[in-house]
């Protein structure tokens, strides 16, 4: 069998979602991405420019990789599956409970963990704090408007291999 591809990294996370303008205000306030674009394919492959938008494109952030240096970010795109031309006959509606969909995990430096906690907790989101020693690594779990788990991780040299800090 031939070798399969060289991947340098991730592009874009998609996300199918009922409700495009609360989804895309949640992942911009909460976990500051912001606007690349979006567009409107309510009703074929070219844009809408005067529809609300069916996809939008959140920068996680710039990617060094060929694509990243020719403009393409690390994006999270937002897809109203019941609107978005692409998506419409793709899915029967959304059940976190049942998706394949396990979490989204996001880096965060360390010394922002304290601070994320206290944030989210001020939000109402019951951030759900995790060590994982195996990695060294701490984190936050919480849920997003429509129940995908999200974890904000970060490095924690305090954390031993062993289990202990």
């Amino acid at each position: 069998m031939p070798p399969g591809p060289v991947v340098t990294g991730v592009a874009e996370i998609a996300l199918s979602v009922r409700d495009l303008p609360v989804m895309r205000r949640f992942y911009q306030e909460v976990l500051g991405f912001e606007l690349w674009r979006e567009a409107c394919h309510e009703s074929g492959p070219t844009p809408d420019p005067h529809g609300p938008p069916t996809i939008t494109f959140l920068t996680i952030s710039e990617l060094d990789t060929p694509l990243g240096r020719h403009g393409h970010p690390l994006l999270l795109a937002l897809i109203d599956y019941r609107r978005h031309v692409f998506a419409r006959d793709r899915f029967d509606g959304l059940e976190p409970r049942q998706s394949t969909l396990n979490h989204l995990a996001f880096e965060i430096p360390p010394d922002r963990y304290g601070p994320e906690r206290e944030r989210l907790t001020a939000l109402g989101l019951e951030p759900r704090p995790a060590e994982f020693p195996g990695t060294r690594a701490r984190a936050l779990f919480f849920h997003d408007p429509e129940g995908n788990l999200v974890e904000l991780i970060c490095h924690d040299p305090a954390i031993l291999p062993g289990g202990t800090s």
